[in-house]
């Protein structure tokens, strides 16, 4: 377990980091006197997920279903409308969750596609999740909390002075985006073809069956919380080059990236300086 104190003008966050699923997951609160028992809550309630769905040994198919269920929330939400600020961040700030390295970015890849039984959240799940922790968190202890794990970020109370800051990066070597927002949730994900970052992932539609090649390097969407954000970065994904267009219509600020590196913003999301 790693803790780093981060400090800055007129407001401190506590962090703590370790490996939850073969998936980095990062807890970060305002309060530096709540960490230890925050901590504890947050193990408790994945080592309860944990238990619940391994016992049952579910085939993958069934598995993120059952973890939403034990969550209480919906595998597919509709997608609110972000009502919270988004703005580009200096070089040089605290950050709150760092961008994954080349070499992390490569492990989760291997993780994702090796065979085996194991217990994985999909997207739907690990947003969920993400949130959940952040809320019960925020509720318990009273404080700012931010949850990072893997491609979701949720937060949830009162965001430190100068907002929760976020980094950002799609492939390995490619530019690294540092967001800072004062609510809501960012959830990524990437269709880069593992141990190949200059090929896509094709996929398949779950309602027809037809296997698409994307549009997009990856889609990143900020959204009111977790789950929201991240269905909406499967939404987006779905719709190709009519992704932007749907996103505005959401009013979801969010960053797209094609094939080639060629980056898009949609709504508030903030551009490069």
């Amino acid at each position: 377990m790693t803790i780093s104190l981060h400090t800055g003008i007129r407001t401190a966050t506590v962090s703590t980091a370790w490996t939850a699923w073969d998936e980095p997951f990062r807890l970060v609160v305002t309060d530096p006197w709540a960490m230890h028992h925050a901590r504890l809550q947050v193990a408790e309630l994945l080592g309860a997920i944990v238990e619940a769905v391994g016992r049952r040994r579910l085939p993958a198919a069934r598995r993120e279903a059952r973890l939403v269920e034990l969550l209480g929330g919906a595998a597919r939400p509709a997608p609110r409308p972000f009502p919270y600020g988004i703005a580009g961040v200096a070089a040089g700030t605290d950050v709150h969750r760092t961008a994954p390295t080349a070499w992390q970015m490569a492990f989760t890849a291997a993780m994702r596609t090796r065979d085996g039984w194991h217990v994985a959240p999909g997207p739907a799940a690990a947003a969920l999740i993400a949130q959940r922790c952040a809320e019960r968190v925020a509720e318990d202890f009273s404080c700012g909390v931010l949850v990072a794990f893997g491609d979701h970020v949720a937060t949830s109370g009162l965001a430190p002075v100068g907002g929760w800051r976020v980094q950002l990066r799609d492939a390995p070597g490619a530019e690294c985006d540092l967001v800072a927002i004062d609510g809501g949730a960012i959830s990524s994900v990437s269709a880069v073809r593992p141990g190949r970052p200059d090929r896509l992932q094709p996929f398949v539609v779950p309602a027809t069956g037809r296997t698409v090649v994307p549009a997009w390097r990856s889609v990143t969407v900020a959204a009111a919380d977790a789950p929201a954000a991240s269905a909406a970065c499967a939404g987006a994904l779905l719709r190709g080059a009519a992704a932007p267009e749907w996103l505005d219509e959401l009013g979801l600020p969010a960053l797209l990236v094609d094939a080639e590196g060629g980056r898009r913003t949609v709504g508030r999301w903030p551009t490069s300086a």
